[in-house]
């Protein structure tokens, strides 16, 4: 390597460095952001019957596109339109129990002016994140976030570079914020990562994913195959059975009463000790999910019950973890 790529590879770094720490230096105005009008935008939004509909232009609209994924995979249906497409049919996605947020830096983007009074026709609530609270749109807003960014970092002052990063950091901000607000759970999240890698660390638990105990068909030891046959037609197609000190002795499935009636056809004199399987296969609530999926791969069954203390507390199914 020459001396001079040896320079300029050092103005590289000195001049990162230089404008990452101007970027951080400007969006530090975004702690005065979290104030009642953003208290009254996760009002609205948190009431929200219908969905957020998210809308932007140039760089703005890249924003509000990842910020709608963010708020539905965190527990707020939402997803974007854009404004070229709503003034030409889209708009007929949206109905007045929705919700608006508007992105614009200017406030002032004309292929967002256009569909205002379609908007205020349908009498949807607008939220806006702008740099001002002058501008046009920000005016109309139920509820203006104002992030008051006037400075970019890019070397002209032009390039929505600092202003987009803001609208973002506001977008995550307000989706997370609900997010705690309603109690958003691993589980319910793991749900709408049926793709990813997530559900196979050790930080999602047995405990995160399973049914509860009373959403499984639970019956003694004592009782007919007749019986059995009555709670077993769900979607899990297993029963789990109990003896008197209400400890579980074993478990029954669809398969298993099918074979039994090749050979059997007197269900109603049949206990259902006679065709229980005793071998149980089971598992920990705080055991980490991955074992648990394990188990199942290498057993080769849909149910596997979750035990603790000797005492049942729920059930994973093989479609509740999309293996």
């Amino acid at each position: 390597m020459s001396l001079n790529k040896i320079s300029i590879f050092d103005d590289f770094i000195s001049t990162g460095k230089s404008i990452l720490k101007k970027e951080i230096d400007y969006l530090k105005k975004l702690y005065k952001c979290i104030d009642v009008n953003f208290h009254n935008a996760c009002k609205l939004i948190l009431y929200c019957t219908g969905k957020v509909i998210t809308m932007g232009v140039g760089k703005s609209g890249h924003i509000a596109k990842k910020i709608a994924a963010t708020f539905s995979s965190t527990g707020t249906p939402s997803f974007f339109i854009h404004p070229s497409d709503a003034g030409h049919g889209d708009l007929g996605m949206i109905s007045s129990n929705d919700i608006i947020v508007i992105l614009s830096n200017s406030g002032e983007s004309r292929e967002l002016l256009v569909l205002i009074p379609t908007l205020k026709y349908l009498k949807v609530n607008i939220i806006s994140i702008t740099r001002s609270i002058g501008s046009t749109i920000s005016k109309i807003s139920q509820v203006n976030i104002c992030t008051n960014i006037m400075q970019e970092v890019c070397m002209f002052g032009l390039a929505p570079t600092t202003s987009a990063v803001a609208m973002l950091i506001i977008g995550d901000t307000l989706a997370i914020t609900l997010s705690k607000v309603k109690n958003f759970t691993l589980s319910k999240f793991i749900l709408s990562h049926p793709e990813g890698t997530i559900k196979n660390t050790n930080l999602i638990k047995v405990s995160d994913v399973m049914r509860n105990v009373k959403d499984v068909p639970i019956v003694y030891h004592d009782t007919s195959l007749y019986e059995v046959m009555k709670k077993i037609n769900n979607y899990l197609g297993i029963v789990i059975i109990f003896n008197k000190n209400n400890n579980v002795i074993g478990i029954v499935t669809n398969k298993d009463i099918k074979n039994f009636l090749f050979k059997n056809s007197n269900l109603k004199q049949t206990n259902i000790s006679l065709v229980m399987k005793t071998n149980l296969i089971s598992i920990e609530s705080n055991q980490p999910l991955i074992n648990a999926i394990n188990l199942i791969k290498l057993n080769r069954i849909k149910n596997l019950i979750v035990i603790d203390n000797y005492k049942l507390i729920g059930i994973i199914n093989i479609y509740d973890i999309f293996i």
